[in-house]
C-alpha cells in the first residue's frame, strides 16, 4: 500500500535529481556574460595598476627635479651680485667661469653637472680640480660605479636658468633692461621621455643688493 509519505518522498527525490542535472554547467549566454564581466574587471584593474605606477614615477621625477633646481639655485645665491651696466652680459662658455648672477642668464645644460663639469650622480665632490680634469678628459666621473647614477636616467633631465632685472614700483615688480639692484632668478628642470618633454620642477628667487650704511 502506497502512503502519502511515500509519494512525497518519491517526488522529492525526482526533484533533487532533476535539479542536479540542471545545475551541471553554465549556458553559453551565461559564460559569455561572465567573460565580459571578467574582461571589464581586468581592464579596470590594469588601468589602476598602470596609473599607480605612472603616479609613482612622476613623484620620483618631481623629487629629483626639485633637488636639481634647488641645488643650482643655491649655487646662484652664493654668487656675487653684479655691479652691472645697462648692456646685457656677454655669454661665458663655461659655468666654472661664472662670477656674477647675470652670468647664469639663459644658461642650460643636459645632463645636469657640477660647477666643475662632472655629471651629477657621478661626482664625489671631493676635489673640484680632479672633477674638472675628468670632465676635460672625457671620463665618466670620480664616483665608484656601484654608487654612480645611471646615465640613461640623469641624461633625461635638463636645467635652464632665466635671470630678469626687476624694478620696484607702485604697481609691483616690473621687468626692465637696465641694471637695477634686484634680480629674479628662475631655475627650471625638465624631464624628457618618449619624445615628450615637460617641466617637473621650478624654483624662483628674488635677490637684491643693499648698499651698506655709511
Amino acid at each position: 500500500m502506497t502512503t502519502l509519505g511515500d509519494v512525497r518522498g518519491h517526488c522529492s527525490r525526482r526533484l533533487i535529481a532533476l535539479s542536479g542535472r540542471l545545475r551541471r554547467g553554465f549556458t553559453y549566454a551565461e559564460s559569455m556574460i561572465a567573460m565580459a564581466v571578467m574582461s571589464l574587471a581586468g581592464a579596470a584593474l590594469l588601468n589602476s595598476v598602470a596609473g599607480a605606477v605612472q603616479s609613482s614615477n612622476d613623484s620620483i621625477y618631481r623629487s629629483v627635479g626639485q633637488g636639481l633646481a634647488e641645488q643650482l639655485s643655491d649655487e646662484i645665491a652664493a654668487t656675487k651680485f653684479p655691479t652691472g651696466t645697462a648692456s646685457a652680459p656677454n655669454p661665458i662658455p663655461l659655468r666654472s667661469w661664472f662670477t656674477t648672477i647675470d652670468d647664469y642668464d639663459k644658461f642650460s645644460e643636459c645632463p645636469p653637472r657640477t660647477k666643475a663639469g662632472e655629471v651629477l650622480g657621478n661626482d664625489d665632490a671631493a676635489d673640484a680640480g680632479v672633477a674638472y680634469m675628468n670632465m676635460m678628459l672625457g671620463k665618466a666621473g670620480s664616483r665608484t660605479s656601484e654608487l654612480a647614477a645611471a646615465p640613461s636616467f640623469v641624461g633625461r633631465f635638463t636645467r635652464s636658468v632665466l635671470v630678469e632685472r626687476l624694478q620696484s614700483g607702485a604697481s609691483g615688480w616690473t621687468v626692465v633692461t637696465q641694471h637695477t639692484p634686484h634680480r629674479r632668478v628662475t631655475v627650471s628642470v625638465a624631464y624628457t621621455a618618449n619624445h615628450s618633454t615637460r617641466t617637473v620642477a621650478q624654483v624662483v628667487r628674488v635677490f637684491s643688493s643693499v648698499s651698506p650704511s655709511p
